[in-house]
């Protein structure tokens, strides 16, 4: 269940941070801070050939500006800090919140602090070049700032910091499948747990779409997941608002402590970010989009049509009170 997923997490996320942290312990004696000054080459024909033309395609093709290819880099520093709001499809399975948005806070500042802290010292303390930072290269930087034995260290625990990343992933999307099942989007065979309470259905399919996507080219997949995500995040802020101004006195867990219009100037640099990355997408990226659309959109009007034949049937809408919890999963379960 979440429980033994949420305790090899933390293990692992501690054995993954690790080497980082010896990086910035050892690597800070070693910093060259003019290096950290040194404005990257302005020819980027070398990066963009690298390129193949359909990911270098779409309305902005090879965008640069200052020596950097704004693609690439604004989609992978897009997909390394997102994807925070994933742990909300769990917050039905709590029993503090208050510990749950402390937890939050905490693995922002964590994410942003192991990117950026070992970044200055890997800059600052090595004399690569900006054609050197290809996949994996920080591996080599800690092997060049610390010693082969961190290099070696750093992979091994690159490999296994993917099996959280894989099991946390997993069990978000099992959730969010469960949520829709018992609100009436999906069958309400996604909103079955098994005996360890955990939503069976949900990680089978999830599983099968990691299967069938992991063949896919890793650049590109990432701007797909990018672009769509940022439509969801877009929905979220929407959604935020919307309730804001229609139902104030709703019951929330937490509220930020601004009105309307210190909330909309709070989140207009996440806004603007989603729009210029989503500006940025290839136009495969767009067609995959619009896949998506029409396909959900066939699912959601399928569904309503399944609703109004079968009130009573698989798309039962929720009821109040009728969600099972892993206890009540435990009790139904257990022998009388």
């Amino acid at each position: 269940g979440l429980p033994v997923v949420g305790k090899m997490s933390v293990g692992i996320c501690l054995l993954a941070m690790s080497p980082f942290l010896i990086l910035v312990l050892v690597g800070s004696f070693k910093v060259d801070p003019s290096r950290w000054f040194k404005m990257p080459i302005e020819d980027t024909e070398k990066l963009v050939d690298g390129l193949d033309d359909d990911v270098a395609g779409g309305f902005f093709p090879n965008s640069s500006y200052g020596g950097i290819l704004w693609r690439p880099f604004l989609n992978n520093l897009f997909w390394n800090l997102n994807s925070f709001d994933a742990a909300g499809t769990l917050v039905a399975e709590l029993d503090d919140l208050n510990l749950f948005l402390r937890a939050m806070m905490l693995g922002v500042g964590l994410v942003v602090s192991f990117y950026f802290f070992p970044l200055l010292i890997a800059i600052g303390a090595s004399d690569s070049e900006q054609t050197d930072w290809t996949s994996g290269y920080l591996a080599a930087i800690n092997s060049e700032v610390v010693g082969p034995w961190l290099g070696a260290w750093t992979v091994f625990a690159a490999g296994i910091s993917n099996i959280a990343m894989f099991q946390a992933e997993l069990s978000s999307d099992a959730f969010q499948l469960m949520g829709m099942a018992d609100r009436g989007h999906l069958p309400k065979l996604f909103s079955k747990r098994s005996r360890h309470g955990t939503p069976t259905f949900g990680l089978i399919l999830g599983t099968a779409v990691i299967v069938v996507m992991g063949v896919s080219d890793l650049d590109q997949l990432v701007e797909m997941l990018n672009f769509n995500y940022s439509l969801s995040l877009l929905l979220e802020y929407a959604a935020f608002f919307k309730l804001r101004i229609s139902r104030p006195e709703l019951e929330r867990p937490y509220r930020i402590p601004l009105n309307t219009f210190g909330c909309a100037i709070f989140f207009f640099p996440a806004i603007a970010m989603t729009l210029v990355v989503m500006s940025l997408a290839t136009f495969t990226t767009f067609y995959f989009a619009l896949g998506s659309w029409i396909t959900g959109s066939l699912v959601f009007y399928a569904k309503k049509r399944a609703s109004k034949r079968s009130p009573d049937g698989v798309y039962e809408p929720l009821v109040s009170g009728s969600v099972e919890t892993p206890a009540t999963v435990s009790e139904s379960s257990a022998p009388s």
